[in-house]
C-alpha cells in the first residue's frame, strides 16, 4: 500500500473535538500521544487534544491495503508518550463504547502518522498526574506539577480549572457591561505605596523608587470622580506578604469595580451579589464537562446560594461566635479561624455557602471607608464570605475632601504622599462605592480546594519565582 502524504492529501483536517459530530470518514487530526499499547500485530494509540481523546487503531500485515507495513508499524512503536502527532486515517463507528476516551463511539484506523515533535523527557507520568487527588495511586505533588506547569496543563483537571477561570472572567465582563460599566486599565507602577500601606514591592524606576500597585483602588475612584459613573478592571495585583502560601499569592488577578451610589451602599452589595450569582450560574451552565473532570480529580459540591443576599451585621456575627463560646474582640477584624467558624454557623442557620457581613468597625477598614452616619464606630463596609473564607471586600467611600484628609491623617499617612488622589476630591465628588475580588481566592473557595496555587497558572509567592 502507498500511504504517502501526497496520496493522503485529500483527507480533511478535523479538530479532535469535532470528531463525534463529523460525517466525514477520510480525515487527519492532530494531538499529543497520551498512551499506546501493542499486542502482536495490533496496536492502539490514544490521541489527546485539549480535553478530548480519541482511540486510534493500527495493525501490521505484509500485503494488505487496510494495514500498515512492517516498517510503518515499527515506527509507531517507537513514538514516545506526549509526542505531538499528525494522524491520517479513516473514521469508523465502533459497536461498543470506548470508556477510556471522550470520543465514545468512533475510532480512527491509522493510515499514516507524522511525528511533528518528539517528546524527549517527562518529569512525571501524566497518567499518574491525572489520577484523583485522593487516589492511593496518585504520586505527583502540586509543587512538582507547578515546576512543570506546561506539562501539568495537559491533565484534564488542570486544563479544566483554567477553562473555568476563563469562563469566570468572561462572564464578569459580560454582566458588568450589561449593567453599563466601563472597563478601565490603571497603572501598576506607582510613585507611592498603595493606599499608604505596607507590604509593597519596591522597584527601581529610572533614578527613582517606585512600587507595584497593591490595588487599583485610588485610580478607580478617580475614574468615577471623572464622570465615568461605573467602572471595572481585571488586572494584576501585588502583595509582599509572607503569610500562609496556601491562601495568599504575591501576584494575583484582581476583579475590581467602582460605581456611583444613588441612595444607599446596599445598592452596591446587591449588584455584587447578583454578579457573583450570575457568574456561578454561568459556570454551571457552560462548564459541565470541565466541572466533571475537576470532580474526578477531587470531589466537591457546588456552592449553595440564595437568590437574594444573606446579610448579617458585624455585631450579629460577633454574637454568633459568642454563642459558640468563641472569644472575639468586638472592635477587631475577624481572623481566619473565626471566618471559618462563621461559615459553619451560617451554613447551619440558612443552608448557604455564601453570605455577607456588613458594618465592620471603622478602625479596621481602609482610610477611604465611609463611617456609618448614626454610629461612626462602625462603617459602611462589607465582606463576602464563601465556604468560611473572605473572597471580596468593599465599602462606600468617603466623598468629602476634608473628611478624607482627616481620615488619612488618623491612619498615620502623610497626605502629601496622596496629593494627586486627594486633589481629585476638590472638584465635586459623586457618592460612590465598590469592591475588590481576588480571582484565585474566589475560585479556590468555589471548589473548596486547600491550596490557591491550583488556580494560578504560574503562581508567585515567597518561595516561587520560576518558571
Amino acid at each position: 500500500m502507498d500511504n504517502s502524504l501526497e496520496n493522503l492529501s485529500l483527507n480533511t483536517f478535523i479538530e479532535l473535538s469535532d470528531i463525534p459530530s463529523t460525517k466525514l470518514t477520510k480525515i487527519y487530526t492532530k494531538g499529543f500521544m497520551f498512551d499506546s499499547r501493542i499486542a502482536g500485530k495490533r496496536g492502539f494509540l490514544i490521541l489527546r487534544s485539549g480535553l478530548h481523546t480519541l482511540q486510534c487503531t493500527f495493525s501490521r500485515a505484509e500485503k494488505d491495503s487496510y494495514h500498515l507495513s512492517v516498517e510503518e508499524f515499527s515506527e509507531i512503536k517507537k513514538i514516545s508518550k506526549e509526542s505531538f502527532l499528525e494522524v491520517y486515517g479513516v473514521l469508523q463507528e465502533t459497536p461498543f463504547e470506548i470508556k477510556s476516551c471522550s470520543v465514545k463511539n468512533k475510532e480512527l484506523v491509522i493510515k499514516k502518522v507524522v511525528v511533528k515533535s518528539s517528546s524527549l523527557e517527562m518529569p512525571f507520568n501524566l497518567l499518574d498526574a491525572s489520577k484523583g487527588k485522593e487516589s492511593e495511586f496518585a504520586n505527583v505533588n502540586l509543587d512538582l506539577s507547578i515546576k512543570n506547569r506546561w506539562l501539568d496543563l495537559r491533565t484534564p483537571h488542570s486544563q479544566s480549572i483554567f477553562r473555568v477561570i476563563d469562563c469566570l472572567m468572561f462572564n464578569f465582563r459580560r454582566f458588568l457591561r450589561e449593567k453599563h460599566f466601563l472597563e478601565i486599565k490603571t497603572p501598576k507602577l506607582i510613585g507611592t505605596a498603595s493606599e499608604g500601606g505596607a507590604n509593597c514591592f519596591q522597584v527601581k524606576y529610572f533614578k527613582k523608587d517606585a512600587y507595584l500597585a497593591q490595588s487599583p483602588q485610588l485610580y478607580k475612584q478617580m475614574a468615577v470622580i471623572g464622570g465615568l459613573k461605573r467602572v471595572y478592571e481585571i488586572g494584576h495585583v501585588y502583595r509582599a506578604e509572607e503569610s500562609n502560601p496556601n491562601r495568599y499569592l504575591s501576584e494575583f488577578v484582581g476583579l475590581d469595580l467602582e460605581m456611583e451610589i444613588n441612595s444607599s451602599y446596599d445598592e452596591v452589595i446587591q449588584l455584587i451579589y447578583d454578579l457573583i450569582h450570575f457568574i456561578f450560574k454561568k459556570i454551571e451552565e457552560e462548564c459541565k464537562e470541565e466541572l466533571q473532570f475537576i470532580k474526578n480529580y477531587k470531589e466537591f459540591d457546588l456552592p449553595v446560594l440564595e437568590d437574594s443576599p444573606v446579610i448579617y451585621t458585624y455585631e450579629e456575627c460577633v454574637n454568633f461566635l459568642k454563642e459558640e463560646n468563641i472569644l472575639v474582640n468586638p472592635l477587631e477584624d475577624f481572623n481566619k479561624s473565626q471566618e471559618k467558624e462563621l461559615g459553619k454557623i451560617i451554613k447551619n442557620k440558612r443552608g448557604v455557602d455564601l453570605f455577607v457581613i456588613k458594618n465592620y468597625p471603622t478602625q479596621v477598614r481602609a482610610f477611604y471607608t465611609k463611617a456609618c452616619d448614626e454610629n461612626p464606630t462602625f462603617s459602611k463596609s462589607y465582606d463576602f464570605i464563601l465556604r468560611g473564607e473572605e473572597v471580596l471586600s468593599g465599602a462606600q467611600r468617603i466623598h468629602d475632601y476634608f473628611e478624607l484628609v482627616e481620615s488619612v491623617k488618623r491612619a498615620g499617612i502623610n497626605p502629601a504622599t496622596l496629593e494627586g488622589y486627594l486633589n481629585s476630591f476638590k472638584s465635586g465628588v459623586p457618592i460612590h462605592g465598590g469592591c475588590g475580588i481576588g480571582l484565585e481566592r474566589l475560585i479556590k473557595s468555589y471548589f473548596g480546594f486547600d491550596n490557591i496555587k491550583y488556580f494560578s497558572m504560574f503562581p508567585r509567592d515567597p518561595t516561587t519565582l520560576y518558571p
